[in-house]
């Protein structure tokens, strides 16, 4: 059976029937790793997802960064190579300069021997977040600054979009065009916010003995969350910015008691992927749980998603799509104040796929991490009246 481009079927008690095969109580695994399917025992809740997996392409990749993909799908921004340490990663006082930084835009949409689209600019790091206009990059400077870019989609040179001699940082895209990002003076060692809103900047100060990190914009444009780190606790805050950019928290949920700014790093900034205007929550990998958790800031109550989550994207009113070390999954939106249970997951794919990216028609690209490589490919998941 050809697994390239088939329908996959998990169900209990129920058997459902595809272009590809017919199974009954059983759950379908499809290898990416291989050319066959396999079934196995499914124990979960009385439901079926019926999925479409199709491979896309292989490409060279840096082996960390994961890469930007653009709203329709057809595109992604592939950090090809970088030598970017820890202290560039999170641009601390004494961070170095990467080596060299390659980025490349790969089509997803065009077959896979479609050639990649250059990027002109070297010594360029991928940033957090893309639009229809292109993604955003970071350049850390020679002389100890940090600029931040976007590049469009049909390649080039960037568009700076903040320059001069500080350190900018972390940068995020809005849904209504805004641009947030962390800044600070190249010798302090604390981070300050800005969020350039048409032609105004609005400055929110560094807190008292601590630095801002990783902002981002709730997607019904009501809120800007931040990262908040002092003395070793890293709080999320969020500030209200549907009319007036407020420069005070209005709500602050603890997250750490002993944090540091990899900890911070790693709550949010490399995850591609999270709310949406169904559910305008924060989402980020928690560390005290160790899963992925949502947050609301208008009553301040924080939902736990299955254990070891690690990535989740919002796929419909009620459905979430999330990664664990045994595989990809559907899983209930997890509900405030609860945590989705391990038995509520359906797994899909038995294999570490990344979601980082939604297309056209409720398909979404995924990736698989393997020695120095990113297999792409995309996966539409059927409603559940299908």
């Amino acid at each position: 059976m050809r697994w390239g481009r088939c329908f996959g079927v998990l169900s209990l008690g129920i058997v459902l029937s595809s272009s590809c095969a017919t199974i009954g109580p059983k759950t379908l695994v499809v290898d990416p790793a291989g050319a066959h399917a396999q079934t196995m025992p499914f124990v979960g809740t009385e439901s079926h997802v019926r999925f479409h997996f199709t491979p896309l392409r292989t490409l060279a990749y840096d082996g960390f960064a994961l890469p930007l993909v653009s709203p329709d799908g057809c595109n992604a921004a592939v950090q090809v190579s970088s030598a970017a340490d820890w202290g560039t990663l999170l641009a601390t006082i004494d961070g170095g300069l990467p080596d060299a930084g390659q980025i490349a835009i790969a089509p997803l949409c065009d077959g896979a021997s479609a050639p990649l689209v250059p990027v002109a600019a070297t010594d360029l790091l991928l940033g957090r977040s893309a639009d229809g206009d292109g993604f955003l990059v970071e350049s850390p400077r020679l002389d100890g600054s940090r600029w931040i870019g976007r590049i469009g989609w049909v390649g080039g040179e960037p568009i700076w979009l903040v320059e001069g001699e500080e350190v900018n940082a972390c940068a995020s895209l809005g849904p209504a065009g805004e641009l947030a990002w962390c800044h600070r003076q190249r010798q302090v060692e604390h981070f300050s916010l800005s969020v350039r809103r048409g032609e105004s900047v609005h400055d929110i100060p560094a807190p008292e003995g601590g630095s801002w990190y990783a902002p981002s914009f709730s997607a019904d444009g009501e809120y800007l969350f931040a990262l908040r780190l002092r003395d070793g606790v890293l709080a999320a805050c969020a500030f209200l910015i549907s009319q007036t950019i407020s420069t005070t928290p209005v709500t602050t949920v603890e997250l750490s008691w002993r944090a540091d700014t990899r900890v911070a790093y790693q709550t949010l900034v490399p995850i591609r992927t999270g709310g949406s205007a169904i559910d305008p929550r924060l989402y980020f990998y928690h560390p005290r749980f160790g899963r992925m958790a949502a947050w609301d800031p208008r009553d301040n109550r924080i939902a736990l998603a299955s254990p070891g989550s690690a990535v989740a994207l919002v796929i419909s009113e009620s459905r979430l799509l999330t990664t664990s070390p045994d595989g990809l999954a559907v899983e209930p939106l997890p509900t405030k104040r609860g945590a989705t249970e391990a038995k509520r997951r359906t797994l899909v794919v038995e294999s570490f796929w990344i979601p980082v990216g939604m297309g056209a028609d409720s398909q979404f690209v995924v990736v698989a991490p393997k020695h120095g490589s990113l297999e792409f490919a995309r996966l539409k998941i059927a409603s559940s009246s299908e």
